[in-house]
C-alpha cells in the first residue's frame, strides 16, 4: 500500500533539493524509488498539479531504482569495485541527470565519467549518443521532405535554423512561445 502522505513529503523535499537530516541522498533515493514504484509517478505528479519538477523527480526515482538493484548485481558491485569504489558512490540532484532507460552497467559508466570530474553532464550525454548510419541519415532527410513537402534546399534551410535555435536558449523560448 502506497503512502501517499509520504510521497508527497518526499516530493517537496526534492523539489526544493535537500535530503532528509540523517540520511544520505542513496538512502534517500531509494526509499523515494520502493514508496512509488506501484504508481505511475509522472501522472500522479501531472493530478496533483507538481509537473514543473518533473525530471528532477523521476531521474531521482531512476537513482534509486539504479541503486537498488546495483545492491543485488554481484557483477556491477564488481566493476565499481574495480573502478577504485569500494562502495557505491554517493549521487546527488546534479549526478542524476545522467541516468536513462538503459542497463546498469551503462548509467554506471556515465556517472564514473562524471565522478572522475572529465566533463559535463551536457557534454557527457553528447559523446554518448550514437552516430546516425548515412542510410539512416538518407531515410530520415527522405521521410522530413516527404512529410512536409519541401526540397533539399528548404531542407538544409530548415535544419540550419533549427540548429540555431536549439543553440540559443532565449531564441529557443520565443519560438516554442510562438508556436503554441
Amino acid at each position: 500500500m502506497v503512502d501517499f502522505e509520504k510521497v508527497d513529503f518526499m516530493i517537496e523535499i526534492i523539489e526544493k533539493g535537500l535530503v532528509p537530516e540523517g540520511k544520505s541522498f542513496n538512502e534517500f533515493a531509494i526509499e523515494f524509488y520502493l514508496e512509488t514504484r506501484t504508481i505511475t509517478l509522472s501522472k500522479y505528479l501531472r493530478l496533483r498539479g507538481r509537473a514543473t519538477k518533473l525530471p528532477k523527480l523521476m531521474n531521482t526515482k531512476k537513482a534509486g531504482e539504479l541503486l537498488f538493484e546495483t545492491e543485488k548485481d554481484s557483477e556491477v558491485l564488481t566493476f565499481l569495485s574495480r573502478k577504485g569504489y569500494k562502495e557505491i558512490p554517493q549521487l546527488n540532484y546534479t549526478a542524476v541527470m545522467l541516468l536513462r532507460k538503459l542497463d546498469l552497467f551503462s548509467n554506471w559508466q556515465r556517472l564514473l565519467v562524471f565522478f572522475e570530474g572529465g566533463k559535463t553532464i551536457q557534454e557527457i550525454n553528447s559523446s554518448l549518443k550514437r552516430e546516425l548510419l548515412p542510410m539512416e541519415i538518407e531515410k530520415l532527410e527522405k521521410f522530413v521532405k516527404d512529410e512536409l513537402k519541401i526540397n533539399d534546399k528548404e531542407l538544409n534551410f530548415l535544419l540550419d535554423k533549427i540548429g540555431k535555435i536549439e543553440k540559443n536558449k532565449t531564441l529557443y523560448k520565443s519560438v516554442k512561445k510562438l508556436i503554441r
